[in-house]
């Protein structure tokens, strides 16, 4: 018997699925197909483990087979594809666009995407289809609610408020175990960010699975957090996703030893950034032309002076922020991106705060406080609390929340856009 050391790996991913294709077009064997779909979609039909560049090739395979042997085809099939085809519309880049590296046409995708959408039970599917890719007879149904969504059981999410051709879309994919997470962040419909995020150092110590820890999508912004352990360290990682404002905030806490100091993140393809005078910040333009966006280490002096507390620039098309951790345990380093083209023509200040419990100084590693203000009304307060949240002072705004994204109003008040409680 040939020892189990030797045995050949079982095939998984599109190498497992095109095994059960072919058993079902040359054989018309439809079980091997039907394993392979539950295995690998869960109840809603995500997919578990396939990654995200792969789902429309697996789709497209299945098609490709459907019509083979149309006649024999199961409706079981259609029922369990349904829900992964709903799933590749939420975590399609904004009107279904094709990354700058594919030389797929369009004609292409938008045949693949009708064909589906008109074979599945759902109609809200063609309406999607047909914004992305316009026909004489549109689909006169409502589209599938909740273009946001998030897995429970892996770091796998997507921020979208709309399906639009210009929406803004913030897509996370952190299944594999390690520190780097498969990011795309889109504002406007244009590409900015992606394609990955990642410590600026590896750690030496294997890194766990990580697990997601909050997600929350209400009609103000979308918010999700994962976690993985570094040894006995742990890492927080955070996407907030404010809808209709055209802001995103990207945050890593860590808390322990063997802290790597900062984080870096992809700038997306055909995109340059370039340092604002004055400023620490960076501007984000896309070589076609296209809007711009503006990047800010709201942890960072605004003023590009050297300082020990840490630096932020572009290094070989990558974001690095480093920002020293001195003795505490736990630090937040975080970056706002905005991409409102008024906004961004405005002078900005940003500067961090004094954080407060029972009228005394709070030190860095328990919470983290920031104020950002755009001309002279327009004010972003975000406040995180590092330790277990109490009553705290951050800028004269008392709070108990573990995450707070708030407006300045022209009371001194401060309009909760995120908060969240313990």
């Amino acid at each position: 018997m040939r020892p189990s050391s030797l045995a050949p790996k079982p095939l998984a991913g599109l190498a497992a699925l095109d095994q059960a294709l072919e058993a079902w077009t040359l054989q018309g064997k439809g079980s091997a197909l039907l394993r392979w779909l539950n295995r690998e979609l869960d109840q809603d039909g995500v997919p578990r483990t396939l990654p995200v560049e792969d789902w429309e090739e697996g789709l497209r395979r299945i098609f490709a087979a459907r019509k083979e042997r149309p006649n024999d085809w199961a409706e079981e099939f259609d029922a369990l594809v349904e829900g992964w085809f709903r799933a590749s519309l939420r975590f399609a880049r904004p009107g279904g666009l094709v990354p700058a590296s594919k030389s797929e046409p369009e004609k292409a995708r938008a045949a693949l995407y009708r064909g589906w959408a008109d074979s599945l039970s759902d109609p809200g599917l063609a309406t999607v289809v047909d914004w992305w890719f316009p026909r004489t007879v549109k689909g006169r149904h409502s589209p599938p609610p909740l273009p946001a969504d998030a897995r429970p059981d892996r770091a796998l999410a997507v921020l979208r408020a709309n399906w639009m051709r210009d929406g803004d879309f913030l897509s996370i994919d952190h299944r594999v175990a390690g520190s780097m997470t498969k990011l795309e962040l889109f504002g406007g419909g244009i590409p900015w960010l992606g394609k990955s995020w990642e410590s600026v150092v590896e750690n030496s110590e294997a890194s766990t699975r990580a697990k997601p820890t909050l997600w929350l999508s209400q009609s103000s912004a979308d918010v999700f957090e994962w976690a993985y352990r570094v040894g006995t360290s742990r890492v927080i990682r955070s996407v907030v996703l404010l809808r209709g404002r055209k802001l995103a905030i990207l945050g890593e806490q860590w808390e322990g030893s063997g802290d790597p100091g900062g984080f870096s993140i992809d700038l997306a393809e055909n995109v340059q950034a370039t340092p604002i005078p004055e400023c620490r910040g960076l501007a984000l333009k896309h070589d076609r032309g296209r809007g711009s966006a503006r990047v800010y280490p709201i942890g960072l002096p605004r003023l590009p002076y050297a300082t020990d507390r840490g630096e932020f620039g572009v290094d070989a098309g990558r974001l690095v922020v480093r920002q020293s951790a001195g003795s505490e345990k736990r630090r937040w380093r975080s970056l706002l991106v905005s991409w409102d083209p008024k906004r961004n023509k405005l002078p900005v200040h940003w500067r961090t705060l004094t954080v407060s419990e029972n009228a005394k100084e709070c030190p860095p590693g328990t919470a983290f406080g920031s104020r950002i203000t755009w001309g002279r009304e327009d004010t972003l307060l975000i406040y995180r609390s590092l330790t277990k949240p109490g009553l705290r002072a951050c800028l004269g705004h008392q709070t108990r929340s573990k995450f707070l994204v708030g407006l300045f109003t022209s009371e001194g008040e401060v309009e909760p856009l995120v908060k969240i409680d313990e």
